[in-house]
């Protein structure tokens, strides 16, 4: 692209502001943006020049723009609060200055650094993303619905409506803007710079054995101390709206360089992708520009201004782990996470046989009851998958739902421990499954006449226990 237009930031007039030099430099280093627009660039050009009013000494148009933008973002200011905060400051300040009056103008100039989103269109049916050989089809190939919005009563088609959409927000120009800011920047070095290391203690991720293997794997890779360390968040999130419910899947991206205190800062937590629904083990068709990103970050690496260093280097990234629990977990290995094939590890091999009367999954040796030779214990939390879904990954970490802990796990065995008709689950059923493999005959049922009685396991409470079990609860004081 031809850049003589470009004023020599090193020769500037000496009433301009005094950050154009850098705001500049900045949408320079996002030039590969504009190709094939070289008029919006040079719009974006004049706005990193012109002073945000005539004899402003510290502001341009644009660098104004983004540091309020900065604070909108740090703080959770609403669109319609934002918008009445420049109207005020524009208003407070000289006449025929440059200052935006509305949050829509003000992400407009954003977006054209870089900052946006991109509508995918999907297969109502989760077969296919309307992209690359697709872009252009409006009936999907797979399972031949169409592209479009439908009306089944009136048999009517919806054009330029589609019928779902898949909302990805590029990893690529949003890594490369974090380190346009100076102070962020020096911050993705934290770990190589300024981290304290204690030898046996785990004081950031930097520590773990996942960082390390990486460092061992890929030495190229850890000899640039810029090159990010990612780990992957996926949960599906049901949207209420009155009676009807709406479940979305977000799909966010962490930043492991940071220092501790700032790695789970909202800002710094990326929002990549938003698939509308729940994709289940099709979510590998809504991963595939994500993933695309990732792949060529990790293997190729961009060329990115480095603005606390003044200089350009490549940028590469590697995902650490994915952060999820066990349900979202099935879904991102891509099998299901219940049924004969519930283990995530040993996946069709699975070996599970079925309850014949309380109709249950039993696993010979996985979930609940693994074997201490099994691969998923004897890896502990750092297990050495290729899947279907992320294959760029190398090392993965599984965490627990605590909600899901607390609510499910924890209401199964105070009902069960209590004997709570409805709650318990230690019920007629499960001792009948006990009779049909020979287990435990002290548990049998008894069956005197009409009436059949269960005997007391050894977990279930006397009346004093319970009344003690009670009274703890009644005494307990928490925040």
């Amino acid at each position: 692209m031809d850049t003589s237009y470009v004023v020599d930031s090193t020769n500037m007039n000496t009433e301009m502001p005094a950050d154009v030099a850098e705001t500049v430099e900045m949408v320079e280093a996002v030039e590969e943006n504009f190709i094939g627009n070289p008029e919006k660039f040079r719009e974006v050009i004049k706005d990193a020049e012109k002073p945000l009013y005539k004899g402003c000494p510290n502001f341009t148009k644009l660098s104004a723009v983004i540091q309020l933008l900065n604070l909108k973002s740090k703080y959770g200011v609403s669109d319609k609060c934002f918008t009445e905060l420049l109207v005020l400051i524009k208003n407070m300040l000289p006449e025929c200055n440059e200052m935006f009056s509305s949050t829509y103008e003000a992400k407009k100039a954003f977006k054209a650094m870089g900052s946006g989103y991109t509508k995918i269109h999907s297969c109502v049916n989760n077969c296919i993303l309307y992209r690359n050989e697709y872009t252009y089809m409006a009936t999907c190939p797979t399972c031949g619905k169409s592209r479009w919005k439908v009306n089944e009563q009136k048999n009517k088609i919806y054009k330029n409506i589609p019928a779902k959409v898949l909302w990805y927000f590029p990893i690529i120009p949003r890594s490369k803007r974090l380190f346009q800011s100076k102070t962020t920047a020096k911050d993705l070095t934290w770990h190589a710079t300024d981290r304290k290391v204690d030898i046996g203690v785990l004081s950031h991720p930097a520590d773990s054995p996942a960082w390390a293997a990486i460092d061992d794997k890929y030495p190229d890779f850890a000899s640039e101390p810029r090159n990010l360390r990612l780990g992957i968040s996926a949960d599906g999130v049901d949207v209420n709206r009155g009676n009807r419910s709406h479940s979305v899947w977000p799909i966010l991206t962490v930043i492991y360089n940071l220092p501790p205190w700032l790695c789970m800062k909202r800002k710094f937590i990326m929002l990549s992708l938003l698939i509308s629904g729940t994709p289940g083990n099709d979510i590998d068709v809504f991963l595939t520009p994500f993933i695309v990103d990732l792949q060529l970050l990790f293997d190729i690496g961009v060329e990115t201004y480095d603005a606390y260093a003044q200089e350009q280097f490549k940028l590469r990234a590697v995902v650490l782990w994915t952060i999820n629990y066990y349900l979202a977990l099935g879904t991102l290995r891509g099998c299901p996470y219940n049924g004969f094939q519930g283990c995530v590890v040993c996946g069709e091999e699975t070996d599970c046989i079925r309850l014949p009367e309380s109709n249950k999954q039993s696993y010979a040796g996985h979930r609940r009851f693994l074997p201490y030779d099994h691969s998923f214990r004897r890896q502990k939390k750092g297990i050495q998958w290729t899947t279907r879904v992320l294959t760029l990954s190398r090392t993965y970490e599984w965490g627990g739902n605590f909600m899901n802990v607390e609510k499910n796990v924890g209401e199964s065995l105070t009902g069960t421990v209590l004997n709570v008709p409805g709650k318990t689950k230690d019920g007629y059923k499960a001792r009948l499954d006990l009779v049909h493999y020979g287990l435990k005959p002290e548990l049998h049922p008894k069956i005197e006449g009409n009436n059949t009685t269960l005997p007391a396991a050894g977990c279930t409470l006397t009346k004093e226990e319970k009344d003690k079990f009670y009274e703890t609860l009644y005494n307990l004081r928490v925040p």
